[in-house]
């Protein structure tokens, strides 16, 4: 599985959505493509942010559009 601009933009603000990825490395490029978005003219108005949380273990990613206030 990839994590696609797509799928970033699609989360609502003040929602989250949990992704499974292959390995580690996978987390840590979606985490970092999720961050670039924060500056994009992309992101919906409503979300300020977007917040990931990587577990390890699990090789999964959550993502969280933060809403703006």
């Amino acid at each position: 599985m990839k994590v696609t601009k797509k799928d970033i933009l699609s989360i609502r603000a003040g929602s989250s959505t949990k992704f499974t990825l292959p390995d580690y490395e996978s987390c840590k490029s979606a985490s970092s493509f999720a961050y670039q978005l924060n500056n994009s003219s992309d992101k919906p108005s409503d979300v300020e942010r977007y917040k990931t949380s990587i577990n390890a273990k699990a090789c999964s990613i959550t993502i969280e559009a933060i809403e703006r206030k």
